[in-house]
């Protein structure tokens, strides 16, 4: 199976707006899916002049496909629908416990 790409905007506006979250994506996913992506960051994609009033930073493109407000859920979310449609068999753990146990593993 052919990795999933995931490029992060990490210019300015991006970075601040929460692409700085988002650099350390492969620590704060599942498992499961860390052997099936390849995340790079990139300086400005322009996409904040691109998406102007249909969606707001972070930025990032996932297999080429441009997702705005991006963040660890959504883009967990994704790959979780990725990997269903390729009937890759994954275990599902629910996404709001996950989320959750992400969260004790910061106290």
């Amino acid at each position: 199976m052919e990795k999933i790409k995931i490029d992060l905007c990490i210019g300015t506006h991006c970075f601040i707006m929460g692409a700085s979250d988002l650099m350390i994506l492969e620590d704060k996913l599942p498992l499961e899916l860390k052997d099936k992506i390849e995340v790079h960051g990139q300086t400005c994609m322009q996409f904040c002049k691109q998406m102007a009033n249909k969606s707001k930073p972070p930025f990032v493109k996932i297999n080429g496909k441009v997702f705005g407000e991006a963040n660890v859920a959504s883009i967990t979310e994704e790959l979780y629908k990725i990997l269903d449609s390729q009937n890759y068999q994954v275990c599902h753990v629910p996404i709001l416990l996950w989320l959750v146990l992400l969260q004790l593993q910061h106290l």
